[in-house]
């Protein structure tokens, strides 16, 4: 009886289904490449997710205890960890999301996405955007066709390219910049 309510999740969904969609989550191509350049671990990040996304789809409240049973353990086959460690990472977690936030607001502040350097981050945002929508129409379809897995794959790859280029060095640089180091290496 005990090992059955360790198992229990939340309204019913055992943890190991919850750890699951988590887990397939986070193996996403498109968040791995994004989590890699951004302010967050991938740990930092599945905290995260368990706290806020877990909660709101189960429409129940999840103690501190069972969010922590949910994390994965890095390099072993055990699940959880402890509340304390958990809160640690979610404590993290949120000051590295709010100092991101925070940058972004500054930004603002300053006007410099007004600049044409921001405008490609903005394409792949509206490119992501509609990548999701496209993955949760094809998530509803019982069968997906070859010709569904290759346009969602062509989109991933798409998306995958262009957050490849936008990571390059030059990306942040104004065109002067740009022109500049181009003749340079000529």
């Amino acid at each position: 009886m005990e090992s059955n309510k360790k198992e229990q999740g939340v309204r019913g969904v055992p943890k190991r289904r919850i750890r699951s969609n988590v887990k397939q989550v986070l193996s996403e191509p498109i968040l791995k490449a994004l989590v890699k350049q951004s302010m967050l671990t991938e740990t930092q990040l599945e905290t995260l997710i368990i706290d806020l996304l877990v909660e709101d789809n189960y429409g129940s409240h999840i103690p501190y205890d069972d969010k922590a049973a949910f994390r994965s353990r890095r390099g072993t086959r055990a699940r959880g960890v402890s509340r304390g460690a958990f809160n640690r990472t979610l404590s993290q977690a949120r000051r590295n999301l709010t100092r991101c936030l925070n940058t972004m607001l500054l930004l603002a502040y300053l006007g410099l996405f007004e600049f044409t350097i921001f405008r490609p981050f903005e394409e792949i945002a509206g490119r992501i955007g509609n990548y999701r929508h496209i993955r949760d129409i094809l998530g509803d379809k019982v069968q997906l066709s070859t010709e569904d897995v290759e346009s969602y794959r062509a989109a991933e790859r798409m998306i995958l390219a262009a957050l490849d280029e936008l990571t390059s060095s030059l990306a942040l640089k104004s065109g002067l910049s740009k022109k500049k180091q181009s003749h340079a290496t000529d």
